[in-house]
């Protein structure tokens, strides 16, 4: 007789239920995703202890009858996709026929459905065994019952965690599903406590403060694209709001809260420089892509998808991203009261970079060469108190300014920085300015880095940037992966200045090398950058840029506690009003800071704080 026997259907619904239902969450998306596939407009949702003791479920989407009532239980068994031709354009949440089945094989799972709000049809289940079922009275739509879930597997109830755990697993999916459905009614109870609520609306700022809190709503930035095959909708915070982890990155894809590592990846490029090293920021992706370009059904809990023509949709999101940033303003408002961190990057540790390079003084140009000449138009009136607590548009406190060039043709620019005047400097470190809106704080050294930053980094994107030849080659020697990796990426290494020949079967030599690199250290400069390239899985010049710019810039730049004069003070403001991103160095952190005069005076009670 042969060793490979067919299992028993029973010993096969359990192997299932441990693939989709891990835990009370995972019960709770499997039964509100089959809601809103039923067309559901509003969903309640009732916990006990967390989901362990019980989960029930109310909707009015178009509700089941008796056949289908019956039918929800059986594996495999869904109305969703027919064949082939179905897998391959879905377009609901649920597919796989499942989810029902496995949960009933855990639990005590009761069914109540009805079609036309009269007559309704129950079915109940115990640990994968049918009970009872018959008519019954229900209103239009769906609830569903779990019961005791995991009493029959101790091994699997052992390792669930405590009961609040539970609960924030499950309210971290609300929170999601809620996000990709803002059309849908939601109110979550906790043991008879309401603990979330959403209104339905389709608002980006209702959402984001239902989701997220009212202090977010507040600052939130909008964008829409559209590219061959899809289109983007982009909700995100501004930069001064950041989070410890990428967990509130969210990307919503035809209506299915997703993960996708490239995605997220390509957001937080985006935002580099913009927030601080090792912070990551808080928003939302709304993907709509035809269903051919991509696939669900690569995991059980169909959070995972792959999309085609990824790559190329990453970098245009980058791009995008970036764009947006640009739009709009993110000085940060601070009160002496509030407590905000910034981690501080350890910079890579490195110094193969030639140490007695000689950058131009960026901060002693030439203020007044008759080339170029910059007024800034002042506000006609001062604002009165009572305007002060007036709620102003962003850039209300944002002044045109003329730039005169040197055929006398004026040109109006945009200014990104408000217009502000200069009042003095403390610790030799934070530049003091003022205007008709409050006290601005600007880190010298922060404001030198961005305006360095920006400069070497177009100066490094230039693939004619200058390369010495090295006197006498190095021959360097790598493993036989390594050397096939580099004879198919020759021409990247060259794009960055490095000219590598191959000299043997794991043998290159290395005759060239861009000028701001040590002699001494090249070779230690190659193996960083073949290691950086084989951890992306391709070359990244890009990042490679940034990397080296970083280090550029900050030796460049002004060190604290160096008094700078007037003048370094003027120029340092109006070239930074001309960097793409002013609001922040390199490495994520402000360059300045506003103290509103409203926050000022509450400080020294002339208003009462609320």
């Amino acid at each position: 007789m042969g060793k490979i026997l067919k299992m028993s259907p029973k010993l096969a619904n359990m192997i299932a239920a441990g693939e989709v239902v891990e835990r009370p969450s995972s019960v709770v998306k499997e039964l509100v995703e089959n809601s809103i596939d039923a067309k559901s407009t509003f969903i309640k949702l009732y916990l006990k202890n967390g989901g362990i003791d019980e989960i029930k479920l109310n909707d009015d989407g178009e509700g089941m009858d008796k056949d289908d009532v019956l039918a929800a239980f059986l594996p495999h068994a869904t109305s969703k996709i027919k064949n082939e031709y179905d897998l391959q354009r879905i377009k609901t949440l649920g597919f796989r026929g499942e989810a029902i089945a496995s949960i009933a094989e855990v639990s005590n799972m009761t069914i109540t459905s009805s079609t036309n709000g009269i007559e309704g049809y129950s079915c109940h289940y115990k640990y994968g065994v049918k009970q009872e079922a018959g008519i019954t009275n229900h209103n239009k739509g769906t609830t569903i019952v779990v019961n005791s879930l995991f009493y029959n597997t101790p091994a699997r109830l052992k390792y669930l965690k405590p009961a609040k755990t539970e609960l924030s697993s499950i309210m971290f999916f609300i929170d999601r599903i809620a996000i990709a459905h803002p059309e849908i009614k939601f109110s979550i109870f906790s043991d008879e406590k309401l603990i979330f609520q959403t209104t339905g609306q389709m608002d980006d700022t209702t959402l984001m403060a239902e989701v997220y809190g009212k202090d977010v709503a507040k600052k939130i930035m909008t964008k829409s694209y559209v590219d061959s095959g899809y289109k983007v909708k982009m909700l995100f915070a501004k930069p001064e709001i950041y989070r410890s982890n990428k967990l509130e990155i969210t990307m919503v894809c035809n209506g299915r809260y997703v993960k996708n590592y490239n995605i997220t990846k390509a957001v937080v490029d985006g935002f580099s420089t913009y927030i601080p090293i090792n912070k990551y920021p808080l928003g939302i992706l709304y993907f709509e892509i035809d269903p051919l370009l991509i696939d669900v059904n690569v995991h059980p809990t169909k959070t995972e998808i792959k999309i085609a023509n990824e790559d190329a949709i990453c970098n245009k999101l980058t791009s995008e991203i970036k764009s947006m940033l640009e739009e709009y303003k993110h000085i940060p408002e601070r009160n002496l009261s509030e407590k905000k961190g910034y981690v501080k990057e350890s910079i890579f540790n490195s110094n193969f970079f030639l140490e007695d390079v000689s950058y131009p003084n960026d901060l002693s140009s030439k203020i007044e060469n008759n080339e170029i000449k910059v007024v800034a138009e002042k506000p006609k009136e001062k604002l009165n108190t009572e305007e002060f607590k007036e709620i102003k548009k962003e850039n209300d406190d944002y002044k045109k300014t003329m730039e005169i060039v040197k055929d006398n043709t004026e040109i109006i620019i945009e200014n990104k920085i408000p217009y502000m005047e200069y009042v003095g400097e403390i610790f030799g470190t934070y530049l003091i300015f003022q205007n008709d809106n409050g006290m601005y704080l600007i880190d010298q050294h922060a404001a030198a880095e961005r305006i360095n930053y920006e400069y070497y980094y177009e100066i490094l994107s230039n693939p004619n940037y200058p390369k010495t030849a090295m006197l006498i080659p190095d021959v360097m020697t790598f493993s036989k992966s390594e050397s096939l990796f580099i004879q198919d990426h020759l021409d990247d290494f060259n794009n960055i200045g490095f000219t590598l020949e191959q000299i043997g079967p794991c043998d290159f030599a290395l005759r060239e090398i861009p000028l701001w690199i040590k002699d001494s250290n090249s070779m230690d400069a190659v193996y960083d950058i073949l290691s950086m390239m084989i951890d992306n899985q391709k070359i990244d010049i890009m990042h490679f840029r940034d990397y080296i710019t970083k280090q550029i810039s900050c030796k460049a730049s002004i060190k604290a506690n160096h008094r700078i004069s007037n003048d370094e003070v003027s120029t340092l403001l109006k070239r930074l009003n001309k960097c793409k991103n002013p609001y922040t160095c390199p490495h994520g952190r402000p360059t300045m800071i506003k103290l509103s005069i409203s926050d000022l005076e509450k400080m020294f009670e002339r208003i009462q704080s609320k």
